[in-house]
């Protein structure tokens, strides 16, 4: 694999869009996490806990955003170490988050193809999450989606990128960050706004 060449092209692609690229690291080696950090990356996508612990020691000037399904018995660990997490998709998630002294920066998960199999928030009721988040945490800074990979990928940016801009235009604080595409869409996912595209297999191939 070349990583550094992988990271040009991805790097190459995002300098037309004001969006950041968050490398996904999970299941890579030290070694591998290396070669991503001297290139100049310091935040990254982390899926686990024991692997934070790992990368965390070896990169302790990094930033790790949490980007796994919540687990309610780890979300005070999570909120510990993670600064930023982008799958919070439950009333009780937040409740939890809201008895936490760390304040973190929190997305909402969108379920936005309401997919059985996937987490995240049914797109009709994310106002309501929203409201109820501002109540009890704090507003969250964006929205987050992982589309099923049979749909559409235009028309599913296309539905966060209305969603979005309808919250931006209700919660003037708002940040309206968009945390959506990987490896095989985040192209697609610039061109319907997104701020942060999570991109692995496309920079460890």
């Amino acid at each position: 694999m070349d990583i550094e060449k992988n990271l040009n092209s991805i790097s190459k692609k995002l300098s037309n869009y004001d969006a950041k690229l968050i490398p996904v690291i999970k299941n890579r080696t030290v070694e591998e996490v290396k070669k991503v950090y001297d290139y100049g990356f310091r935040e990254f996508g982390e899926n686990r806990l024991e692997d934070y612990y790992l990368h965390s020691e070896k990169f302790n000037d990094a930033i790790f955003h949490f980007i796994a399904p919540l687990q309610s018995r780890k979300i005070r660990s999570i909120f510990e170490n993670f600064e930023f997490i982008h799958t919070v998709s439950r009333y009780k998630e937040i409740d939890l988050i809201s008895k936490l002294k760390n304040k973190r920066e929190v997305f909402l998960q969108v379920n936005i193809d309401n997919d059985k199999n996937k987490s995240g928030i049914d797109p009709d009721l994310i106002f309501e999450y929203f409201e109820y988040s501002k109540n009890r945490i704090n507003l969250p800074i964006g929205l987050m989606c992982i589309p099923n990979i049979q749909s559409d990928p235009n028309i599913v940016f296309s539905k966060m990128q209305k969603i979005n801009t309808e919250l931006k235009n209700i919660y003037s604080e708002y940040k309206g960050e968009l945390s959506m595409g990987m490896s095989d869409d985040y192209e697609i996912a610039l061109d319907y706004g997104a701020t942060i595209v999570r991109v692995g297999s496309k920079i460890f191939k």
